[in-house]
């Protein structure tokens, strides 16, 4: 990532306290006129360096107890998953075991979309863990 322009950042963090939602590329026209250096950078470059690092500075801490990394905890299945007979193997109800596959894939998304990109490569490199539950949640 480009070497971040204190200056810029100040400017863009103003920006975006007073209009959370101005564009991307309001923001780095601004910011050309403090830096003529942000002409080389792309808009994604830009809004990588600028806009996005300002947002996740501002977001609120999360409440709660952290994430815990590692082993994913078990999908839970639902009374109405359980009445269908899901998990009942050949020749039960597939709404159960579809309940039971989306759940997980669910998990597996949340897990990325939280997590930076060496959550990313975790994620990746342990992806036959939510091959098996999603086996085993298909019955």
């Amino acid at each position: 990532m480009a070497e971040a322009n204190p200056k810029v950042m100040e400017m863009v963090e103003a920006e975006l306290k007073k209009d959370p939602d101005v564009s991307n590329q309001a923001l780095r026209e601004k910011a050309k006129s403090v830096d003529r250096s942000i002409e080389k950078l792309t808009p994604r470059q830009f809004n990588a360096t600028y806009p996005l690092q300002v947002k996740r500075s501002l977001k609120p801490a999360r409440k709660g107890p952290a994430r815990k990394r590692g082993k994913a905890a078990p999908a839970k299945v639902s009374r109405r998953s359980r009445r269908r007979g899901a998990g009942a193997g050949k020749g039960g109800d597939a709404t159960g075991s579809r309940d039971q596959v989306r759940k997980v894939l669910v998990d597996l998304a949340r897990v990325v979309a939280e997590g930076d990109r060496g959550a990313l490569v975790e994620v990746v490199a342990g992806l036959d863990r939510y091959v098996d539950r999603v086996m085993k949640a298909a019955g």
